[in-house]
């Protein structure tokens, strides 16, 4: 998986995923220095390199420092379905980790810089600190969110309204971690890569990319795409912008009275 480059206990605050865990619960110095100490070692991924593999055991949580990847499944026909792309803030090994054998493959589609611990590690960080075991659900959760909406993408929106999703998710889910401008971000997705995802032919995606650009939605220059009318887009797509709600940490306990006798229930035997 490419060699260690230098411990990240140092400057872990800076990581995009710790600004993705941070949307959802707070982080004391403390807790950062528990999470940093489970870190084994910040790795380089060569562009087109494999990090999971199909069918083979992978026992590591990957935190994304910067660079692209994809999940995706392969068949023995050789056709090819990408499941998601994989961003700055994202976790490798989410879901391979938790069973026996990964079931999807992961490859770099840029230089990669990741953050490694193992699962184990990060189940005993865990046991001793269950909010870090919340954080890992409350991200799942968003996860299945992104999975959901990539089937009703494949299933019923028409390949513009795809187009359109998919390149809004993408600015969200980059400004979430502090990696997009405001109406632009930085895109190094080949063609037949989103081709791939949203289930299109390259020819028919770069007619969509036309369109889009022709009715004045976005800009594209080399790698950057700049959205020029986000509430357009956001209508043409039906892209709903949400938030997941921040763990519940500090909750008070509510306190329920009991409610009066039922007198049905008189001479009933109560346990």
């Amino acid at each position: 998986m490419g060699q260690p480059a230098h411990s990240n206990s140092m400057g872990l605050d800076r990581h995009p995923f710790i600004a993705r865990l941070s949307r959802v619960m707070k982080l004391s110095a403390a807790e950062l220095e528990h999470l940093a100490k489970i870190v084994d070692s910040e790795r380089e991924i060569k562009k087109r390199k494999d990090l999971v593999v199909d069918g083979y055991e992978f026992r590591n949580l990957c935190f994304v420092k910067d660079g692209y990847a994809m999940r995706y499944k392969l068949l023995r026909s050789g056709k090819r379905q990408i499941l998601n792309v994989i961003l700055p803030g994202d976790v490798v090994g989410f879901p391979a980790s938790f069973f026996d054998r990964s079931i999807y493959s992961v490859i770099a589609l840029t230089d990669l810089k990741i953050t490694v611990c193992s699962i184990e590690l990060y189940t005993q960080l865990c046991l001793q600190h269950p909010q870090f075991g919340l954080a890992l659900g409350w991200l799942a959760m968003q996860e299945a969110a992104t999975y959901a909406e990539h089937i009703v993408d494949i299933g019923r929106r028409t390949p513009v309204e795809r187009v359109a999703h998919f390149l809004l998710e993408i600015h969200s889910r980059l400004a979430a971690v502090g990696r997009a401008d405001k109406d632009g971000f930085l895109l190094p997705v080949s063609q037949e890569v989103m081709a791939d995802v949203l289930g299109l032919s390259v020819p028919h995606l770069n007619r969509v990319m036309q369109q889009l650009r022709s009715e004045k939605l976005i800009k594209s220059r080399e790698r950057y795409l700049e959205i020029l009318e986000a509430p357009a887009l956001q209508t043409l797509a039906q892209f709903q912008p949400v938030a997941l709600e921040p763990i519940p940490l500090e909750a008070k306990r509510t306190k329920f009275k009991a409610a009066p006798d039922d007198p049905a229930s008189v001479g009933k035997i109560k346990v």
